[in-house]
């Protein structure tokens, strides 16, 4: 895949991070893609997040989406849900959001967590699915957002 390929991509996903919530106009979200960059600060190297420039296969991109109750009254049952962009492979263990729980789908409709998530071979055995395998991430709030609240879900996938 060539760069303008990819950025393509990655326009795409901006635009591809639903939310779910009582009153969904009040959830406002924002999609960002950064890559891990060492930069010196003060004499001493330390990795900070900046704005993806050019992706090629092999970079690793962290996916930020940012909701925002825009509403002044509370909102409860606030879900994230964001696939993985295509031409990117969710890596293991990088999905976080303080106060949600994560699950993930094969196919965006069935979600559950890493540990319950089967695939079903054509034979009809089943194996615990690969965090390759995974196409959607959803976060699920416990709490509701306050008016003004702002709160953020991450991510990490490599291109391909």
């Amino acid at each position: 895949m060539n760069g303008k390929t990819t950025i393509a991509a990655l326009v795409m996903t901006l635009m591809t991070a639903g939310a779910y919530a009582a009153d969904k106009a009040c959830v406002e979200l924002k999609t960002s893609g950064e890559t891990e960059s060492e930069v010196v600060e003060n004499g001493q190297k330390v990795k900070r997040l900046v704005p993806v420039g050019k992706a090629v296969p092999g970079d690793q991109i962290v996916w930020t989406i940012t909701a925002t109750n825009v509403c002044k009254t509370p909102t409860d049952n606030v879900v994230i849900a964001n696939p993985v962009p295509e031409h990117m492979t969710y890596v293991a263990n990088s999905a976080m959001g303080t106060g949600t729980d994560i699950a993930y789908s094969l196919d965006g409709k069935e979600f559950k967590s890493a540990a319950e998530l089967q695939v079903r071979a054509a034979d009809g055995t089943t194996r615990a699915a690969r965090a390759d395998e995974y196409r959607v991430i959803r976060w699920a709030y416990k709490a509701a957002f306050a008016p003004g609240a702002t709160a953020f879900v991450r991510y990490r996938a490599t291109v391909q």
